[in-house]
């Protein structure tokens, strides 16, 4: 069975709705917790980012520290009306709506491991960090803004089991294409149009679906064009994305679609828009890195070792490692996130409350 305080902490947080962009709630919980450990309590401005009711809860131990641990917030999906249900060896929803054990696992191993770790007088210099918006735009951790002493961090948010860490990540570049063509009368002139629907159908069949090799995967999501059917359309939007486990080659593929797109439209006489960004950006964490051996470190004084793992998903982490600052996602167990049939391991959620513990109680060096 689990810990009645890690359960009963678990209970709380998802009693709470706090969706992306809603976090509010969530924070004044932290703020409550906080303080009744005498512990000092911030909310940074990640809301101008964002968009959303609150910034990110920032706790500062003992100053700071020079590493942080971290969890978000908001959950993908709404868990109004949650029925937990405590089944022998794990914790689900009753099927209607998600657990939300997507990140409030990660964030009850936290809250748990610091109210053990500060009445056991064992604490360490370390921050806490709780982002907002991690499930829509990771604005959370890109807008954060660390401590001058901060090196490196642990993103308690991984679905994968404990000891497992992503060591590994891909980014995602998406993008968006615009194909413009001629509106004309479908029944009296069809000659005179130009279907922006055939030059983009053309067009995304030279796409790279799926698997790419080992680290990239590409994807069309959304197509959207045209007013009626007896007008030739002008106009088709069409987004999606490449994840890549390298910034250079993840380029490359955009630039081929792109070639590839022009000369579709030129082809049928239609011109095209487009525009990309890296949402998110690929780290590698190495088994030299303070946090790997931190880590380590830890996993060592309970008899285990780090299970390295490379992810297709991106994190909190990823914004980080692009700030300069070595951090690695731990596995927390919370598996088949954001669905209806979402569960936690009770081996699992122990498992990452003791290794959040042993974070916060043990240094480095």
């Amino acid at each position: 069975m689990i810990d009645e305080r890690l359960r009963q902490i678990f209970e709380d947080l998802t009693s709470i709705e706090a969706t992306s962009g809603n976090e509010a709630p969530v924070a004044a919980y932290i703020k409550d917790f906080a303080r009744r450990l005498s512990l000092d309590f911030e909310i940074d401005g990640a809301a101008s980012l964002s968009g959303g009711n609150s910034g990110n809860a920032i706790v500062r131990i003992k100053g700071g520290g020079n590493y942080f641990l971290a969890s978000h917030m908001d959950t993908p999906r709404s868990i109004k009306g949650l029925v937990r249900r405590f089944l022998q060896d794990r914790i689900t929803s009753d099927g209607t709506t998600p657990l939300g054990v997507d990140d409030r696992g990660g964030l009850s191993s936290i809250l748990y491991a610091l109210e053990k770790a500060v009445a056991d007088d064992r604490i360490k210099p370390c921050t806490l960090l709780f982002t907002v918006c991690e499930e829509t735009s990771l604005a959370g951790s890109t807008f954060y803004k660390p401590d001058e002493g901060i090196r490196y961090g642990f993103i308690f948010d991984s679905y994968m089991s404990p000891p497992a860490l992503v060591s590994e990540t891909c980014g995602l570049l998406e993008f968006n294409f615009v194909f413009h063509g001629r509106s004309s009368h479908a029944g009296i002139a069809p000659e005179k149009g130009v279907s922006a629907i055939q030059a983009a159908c053309e067009a995304i069949t030279r796409f790279p679906y799926g698997k790419l090799g080992d680290k990239d995967t590409g994807n069309i999501g959304i197509i959207s064009g045209g007013t009626a059917t007896n007008v030739v359309c002008d106009q088709v939007e069409v987004s999606g994305e490449i994840r890549s486990g390298n910034l250079e080659e993840g380029q490359a593929r955009f630039s081929k679609v792109v070639k590839d797109f022009q000369e579709v439209c030129k082809k049928h006489g239609a011109t095209l828009e487009y525009s990309s960004a890296w949402d998110f950006t690929p780290y590698h964490i190495h088994p030299e890195d303070e946090p790997y051996r931190h880590f380590a470190k830890v996993l060592g004084k309970m008899g285990l070792e780090p299970v390295p793992m490379k992810s297709m998903g991106g994190s909190d982490a990823n914004a980080m490692n692009k700030k300069g600052i070595k951090t690695i996602n731990l596995g927390v167990g919370a598996q088949n996130p954001h669905g209806n049939d979402e569960f936690i391991l009770y081996e699992d959620f122990t498992r990452a409350a003791e290794i959040a513990y042993g974070l916060m109680t043990t240094t480095l060096d």
